[in-house]
């Protein structure tokens, strides 16, 4: 089993009593340091501090106990940020209604990317509204031309 698979299997349950899910994770190497770093969100509402502290606090008991890491690593508990990457289909099907960016593989209607709102998704095909000079314009694209797709900020 893949390290970060294993990890997954002994935390989800902690990250579920808090009424939180688990929403990535990575193990990388940043300048010759280790780091092991778990993204989360709440079911409902925000994540606040106090609760990212107790998730934190209670994987770190958990990994402290079982060590499936045997090298020195720093180990990261947040949330994902505002302009987190949709990273698989049910990310992007739980966003329908926020603000994106998405850059596509193939140009459609002209477009090679787009920033507006995800307003639906039908079967793989989303659908995004978009504004060129104060005019609300519309375009269908499939998940399959979607090359990256995060939430955006709308300034």
């Amino acid at each position: 089993m893949e390290l970060l698979e294993k990890i997954k299997e002994m935390i989800l349950p902690l990250v579920e009593q808090h009424d939180c899910y688990l929403d990535d994770m990575e193990y990388v190497k940043e300048q010759n340091e280790m780091y092991l770093r778990i993204y989360i969100e709440k079911n409902e509402g925000y994540l606040d501090m106090d609760t990212c502290v107790a998730v934190s606090e209670a994987i770190s008991e958990k990994l402290d106990e079982t060590d499936p890491i045997k090298d020195e690593y720093y180990l990261e508990v947040s949330s994902p940020g505002i302009e987190k990457p949709l990273k698989t289909f049910e990310q992007v099907e739980k966003s329908v209604g926020s603000y994106v960016y998405a850059k596509f593989k193939n140009p459609i209607a002209g477009l090679d990317e787009v920033e507006g709102y995800l307003k639906t998704i039908d079967g793989t095909n989303l659908e995004f509204e978009y504004l060129v000079k104060n005019i609300k314009k519309r375009v269908n694209v499939d998940y399959s031309n979607i090359q990256f797709i995060r939430l955006a900020v709308k300034f």
